[in-house]
């Protein structure tokens, strides 16, 4: 039996948004793309941009929907992810207090 691999382009009405993040995962600029916008074509689009502003494309990947580009000692991920880039990611863990409930701190 086949499994499905999981496409972060598929068609979806669920919220979707494209990020661009430095070296060091900053978020340098994010924006929501319209309900149901075609992802594919939204990737392509932005790799020709890049290209067009003469930044170097590297590695790219439509399986993680993301491409990498560089301009001098510069780098740049561009991502089309589900999840808003500026709200704080990480798991629930690391926003715990020492002392918080089921953590011991010593």
């Amino acid at each position: 039996m086949r499994r499905s691999v999981y496409d972060p382009l598929e068609p979806t009405k669920e919220p979707r948004w494209y990020a661009v993040r430095d070296m060091h995962r900053r978020v340098l600029e994010a924006r929501q793309l319209a309900p149901g916008a075609d992802l594919k074509r939204a990737l392509v689009a932005a790799m020709l941009e890049w290209i067009d502003a003469e930044w170097q494309l590297k590695e790219f990947s439509s399986r993680g929907g993301a491409f990498f580009c560089t301009r001098g000692v510069e780098r740049r991920m561009v991502n089309i992810t589900p999840s808003d880039p500026d709200e704080p990611q990480g798991y629930a863990a690391a926003n715990r207090t020492p002392g918080s409930a089921g953590t011991s701190y010593q």
